[in-house]
């Protein structure tokens, strides 16, 4: 017998909207209780900060090392530091240490957000810190990082720009702008660090175009002032961005060419024709994909890349030198360490030194021998040849691992003469960009550069020729900077922060641009308490939102959980 008349449906509906009444206003104590600790507390440490200046006053002795000091009060600048880190910025449970401590650990050592209270949690009895949970971590990470991104950058007139795209899952793609003034290129040895850069601009546009770009520099430029140099990898877009913007503006604005993405691209244009490089290449490949599951695999080439391919050529080639060398060696042992007189390297012997000379050597054929050390020992000991007697054909046959590795590699070898060309063509490369990095660009970079690398005749016609086209286009790009200064002339400076921030993305189920792009700004900064009590101080939760809303939208992990998430049951068809 039903308890109850009321049709299911309808006790349902108000079951349900009771049980929210009643979450809601549990939610709504939770909330109040937690404001009502966090004020006790602020006042608790303002009671004790006012008695100790009381008691002070009526020389009752200094106020006391344990008592709390609210931030800004007269104390030595030492004990000042040390006392805002004990203390939690307002509104935070973690006091500024354990979030300083927590920052270092996720941006700087590499721990995720996960890994930081684990380590944490091993400190804690040698430290007095609180474990923040994970989300937490991402929290502050992503509340530095938007505070320093959204700090005013100083006005001057010698700001260089450094521009450049990163590509991450779905359509989405991220415009980063670095700069760094002209003054203080000198101090970093024209390679400057993470910590000498400052992000200017974080964009993020599902389609990016010249006019998009150009927009994003005007942006920076009322803030910073235009700046004297813009270096870039002449990108389509961004290349177009910058010559819009360039052509607007009533001051100089220069723009130069990475020098490593064109010397790549000059590597491009002699290489991508290159039959020879390209059957290297296809050899490269094949190996890399019959032997990476057997013994040989310690010997194999390094993958090819889908991406900036040209800018990594260097690998393939000294892959093929140190492996052509190995085999030079003959040491063979870490393929395989046997010897075996088999019957083709007994024949090869018998046709060469005579039926007489080999026949001792019967007694030795097929038994196997630890290593070529105690295979000698044993034709000495059975015969009268000596180790000149044994050439390297012989080794071919005889030599297990020498076999192994010619059954892998013997292709190699055909290369010889083109790998030479080649190893000349990238230490030429390397030797200008290793210069024009430690030097910077300037007028009179080319002169230094010819006394630098080596004179064109020990070098093969081939690489001298194409030493040439690279020193024209360093020439072109001289010519761009005024007299008497130096500015930077490569951007690797921001391929390493994109390298670093995709360590970051690495970790996610999903790699897309994602809230994770306000790391940036923060592992490119000093950390330090009053900056990050700053922040803490000046950026919400709230705001992080607000901005992931208005430059990102929903992640691509949200709406692939609201496209995989179960439906409801409806009770009124139920």
């Amino acid at each position: 017998m039903d308890t109850f008349k009321t049709p299911v449906a309808r006790l349902a509906r108000l079951f349900r909207a009771s049980r929210d009444a009643w979450r809601a206003k549990a939610l709504d104590k939770q909330q109040r209780l937690r404001a009502a600790r966090v004020k006790i507390r602020d006042l608790e440490a303002s009671r004790a900060y006012w008695k100790n200046r009381a008691l002070a006053a009526q020389g009752g002795g200094p106020p006391a090392a344990s008592e709390a000091t609210p931030v800004g009060a007269a104390q030595e600048p030492d004990a000042a530091a040390r006392q805002l880190l004990r203390l939690p910025p307002p509104g935070h449970r973690h006091s500024l240490l354990v979030i300083q401590l927590t920052l270092q650990m996720f941006l700087s050592a590499g721990l995720g957000s996960r890994g930081v209270p684990r380590v944490l949690s091993l400190l804690a009895p040698w430290m007095p810190v609180s474990l923040p949970a994970h989300t937490t971590v991402l929290n502050w990470v992503y509340r530095c990082g938007l505070a320093i991104l959204l700090q005013p950058p100083q006005r001057r007139e010698d700001w260089i720009y450094i521009a450049d795209h990163t590509l991450e899952l779905g359509t989405s793609k991220c415009l980063v702008i670095l700069g760094i003034p002209a003054a203080r290129l000198l101090e970093t040895g024209y390679s400057p660090s993470h910590r000498a850069m400052q992000v200017l601009a974080v964009k993020v546009t599902t389609h990016s175009t010249g006019e998009w770009v150009a927009t994003v520099l005007r942006e920076v430029a009322e803030r910073t002032g235009v700046p004297v140099q813009i270096v870039a990898d002449h990108g389509s877009d961004l290349h177009k961005g910058i010559t819009l913007f360039r052509r607007e503006q009533t001051t100089d604005c220069v723009e130069t060419y990475d020098i490593s993405h064109r010397i790549a691209t000059l590597l491009k244009a002699e290489l991508q024709p290159d039959a020879r490089w390209q059957t290297f290449l296809a050899h490269c490949k094949r190996t890399l994909a019959s032997f990476q599951q057997t013994d040989l695999a310690f010997l194999l080439p390094p993958r090819q890349r889908t991406k900036a391919r040209f800018m990594h050529v260097d690998t393939h080639v000294e892959w093929a030198q140190n492996l052509l060398a190995y085999q030079e060696r003959g040491d063979f042992s870490a393929v395989r360490p046997t010897c075996v007189l088999t019957v083709a390297a007994r024949d090869h012997l018998r046709d060469r030194l005579g039926v007489a000379r080999v026949r001792p050597l019967h007694v030795l054929l097929g038994h196997r021998h630890p290593d070529k050390a105690a295979f000698c020992e044993a034709i000495q000991a059975a015969s009268d040849l000596q180790l000149t007697d044994l050439d390297d054909a012989f080794w071919d046959l005889a030599d297990t691992g020498r076999a192994r590795f010619l059954e892998g590699f013997a292709w190699a070898s055909a290369y010889r003469e083109d790998l030479a060309i080649y190893a000349q063509m990238m230490e030429q490369s390397k030797a200008i960009q290793s210069v024009l990095k430690s030097e910077g660009l300037h007028a009179g970079v080319c002169a230094s550069l010819q006394s630098t690398l080596a004179p064109r005749t020990a070098l093969a016609p081939r690489a001298a020729r194409f030493t040439d086209r690279v020193l024209e286009q360093v020439e072109v790009q001289a010519a761009k900077i005024p007299p008497g200064a130096t500015w930077l002339a490569s951007s690797d400076i921001i391929e390493s922060v994109f390298g670093k921030y995709k360590t970051f993305t690495a970790r996610g189920p999903l790699k897309e641009i994602g809230r994770l792009v306000l790391a940036i700004p923060a592992f490119l900064t000093d950390l330090t308490g009053p900056l990050i009590h700053e922040a803490m101080t000046s950026v919400r939760t709230l705001d992080v939102e607000h901005w992931v809303k208005a430059h990102l939208g929903d992640s691509m992990l949200a709406r692939r959980r609201q496209a995989f998430k179960a439906p409801k049951l409806d009770m009124k068809t139920a």
